[in-house]
């Protein structure tokens, strides 16, 4: 019975392992994809701060190292309506970005890892840090600290 119990935890071990290598193969941004919805802060620079509801829709392309990722967030005083192309190599991250409701676009530079993004989007006059984080395949959290703009800070937590 023993000898059962230790070849069920090594095959369940070496599925799990084949699993998370199955998903990175499939490309970098197979864990980002899906569409989620969930709730978050946003923060203005005097320190005002309002509840979000947002939506996500994440498509990575089928050759695994391109993904459009959208991001639409209304409060009662803010909406932000974000969207990116997104490209990487396996570890560095480049691409674009586009914000419709303020007439804003730019770059987007950083890195990639198993379950994280991070990176920096950048055009005249505003910056922003953004990570965005997948926790057990279940939940996408968004972090993002802007300067140059009214908005200082966004945090959400999404599911699929």
């Amino acid at each position: 019975m023993r000898k059962d119990l230790r070849r069920s935890v090594f095959t369940a071990v070496a599925l799990a392992g084949f699993l998370a290598t199955s998903a990175w193969a499939a490309g970098p941004f197979a864990e980002f994809g899906g569409s989620w919805k969930g709730t978050g802060r946003v923060s203005d620079v005097n320190g005002k701060s309002e509840a979000l509801s947002c939506k996500s829709t994440n498509s990575p392309a089928p050759d695994g190292i391109a993904m459009t990722l959208t991001l639409v967030c209304a409060s009662d005083s803010y909406r932000v309506d974000f969207r990116s192309e997104l490209y990487t190599d396996g570890n560095e991250l480049r691409g674009t970005w586009k914000e419709t409701t303020r007439s804003a676009d730019g770059n987007v530079e950083g890195t990639i890892g198993r379950d994280v993004i991070k990176a920096k989007t950048t055009a005249p006059g505003f910056d922003a840090l953004i990570t965005i984080h997948v926790l057990d395949g279940k939940r996408l959290d968004v972090d993002l600290k802007a300067h140059g703009t009214s908005i200082d800070h966004v945090m959400v937590s999404m599911k699929r």
